[in-house]
């Protein structure tokens, strides 16, 4: 999915596109039988990878017979985009009300979403203050857990209650950086040009490329499109990184592609037995998403699960989500980080061939 990953291309030069993806206090008990939202864009540019989080989640829920533990688990899938066919996208309104949606239901015991980074900054802050455990399959930006200067603390601005309710199980930003900065060094670049598109988010993974390419020499002095990609095809050794989209930027056969979603064909054993199941369900291959979706659900179905007699207190569940050691999954074993983050650093590398990004090989950061 192109709107949401990091592109690389190389042949004398290479090149690199990066991109990613209120409401009141309530009762921190549930009442069950207990309800699960997803919410994820179901129509639209996303559409594909929407549902696939979706179908994913509601097959984790069907294996699981739509019990954790002793308790019964529902699920209520959400739409998160608006507009007319391909036109729609996510939209704050739209993810604005799935997520007062499960703040208002007391039924609620968990929130999986959103897709975007953008969405989850509307709806996290809803989540928060409402004490509904957020887990999400796609949002990688860093200032979802953490102060964007850095440090541990609570980011106040999507998490405004103080307390740490958000976690994910895709491998954020930087991780997805330092992946595309140890790709460059394996093609051999030598100098790196740098330069974004004046958005926050584009400022941000220029600087976490930058960092992440440590030890070579780094220019981010170019301003401009062309003037980097003419400076890379005079230069066989350079790598130029642009943190943003572009389709000019992608070139077929030479383009590689950098995504945070590990590719359904590099998923470890259970990821195949799971690629199996979805196919035999919906009866299409699952997406890079659709595994994401699937392991927000299980984990969320486990931590209720873990939490016992105390099923039904949010702030317990939470306390197990946030505990998550050494968990085998569909996706690799992993664990939460005090903050959030999930311990998985395996990453897609991506070659654009017949106008498609096809899977070319695993990455990881160093």
């Amino acid at each position: 999915m192109l709107a949401r990953i990091a592109a690389m291309t190389c042949c004398a030069a290479a090149a690199l596109i990066a991109q990613s993806g209120c409401g009141s206090a309530a009762d921190e008990s549930a009442t069950g039988p207990l309800t699960v939202y997803v919410s994820a864009p179901l129509q639209g540019e996303d559409g594909d990878s929407g549902r696939d989080i979706a179908d994913g989640a509601a097959l984790a829920l069907d294996e699981a017979a739509g019990m954790a533990g002793n308790a019964e688990v529902g699920l209520e899938s959400l739409d998160a985009a608006d507009g007319p066919g391909a036109l729609a996208g996510w939209s704050p309104a739209a993810v604005g009300r799935n997520a007062r949606a499960a703040a208002q239901d007391t039924s609620a015991i968990a929130y999986i979403g959103d897709l975007e980074s953008g969405a989850t900054r509307v709806s996290l802050p809803i989540t928060n203050q409402a004490v509904v455990p957020q887990v999400s399959p796609g949002a990688t930006a860093l200032d979802l857990v953490a102060p964007p200067d850095g440090g541990t603390e609570v980011p106040d601005e999507v998490q405004p209650s103080g307390e740490r309710t958000f976690l994910r199980v895709i491998p954020d930003d930087r991780v997805q950086a330092e992946a595309a900065a140890a790709w460059a060094r394996e093609l051999g670049a030598q100098r790196v040009e740098v330069f974004s598109d004046g958005s926050a988010f584009g400022d941000q993974m220029a600087e976490e490329f930058s960092e992440a390419a440590e030890g070579f020499a780094v220019s981010e002095d170019v301003a401009e499109r062309g003037r980097a990609l003419e400076a890379a095809a005079d230069d066989p050794s350079a790598f130029v990184y642009a943190a943003e989209s572009d389709p000019a930027l992608l070139h077929d056969g030479i383009t590689r592609i950098v995504a945070s979603a590990q590719d359904p064909e590099q998923l470890p054993a259970a990821g195949e037995d799971f690629s199996a199941a979805f196919v035999r369900e919906y009866d299409r291959a699952p997406g890079p998403y659709a595994a994401y979706g699937y392991e927000a659900m299980a984990l969320v179905l486990d931590a209720i699960e873990r939490a016992g007699d105390e099923a039904e207190d949010r702030n317990a569940v939470l306390d197990e989500l946030l505990a998550t050691s050494d968990r085998d999954s569909v996706l690799g074993t992993y664990s939460i980080t005090p903050i959030g983050n999930t311990t998985l650093d395996a990453i897609a590398g991506y070659r654009v061939r017949g106008g498609r990004p096809v899977f070319e090989q695993p990455l990881a950061a160093p």
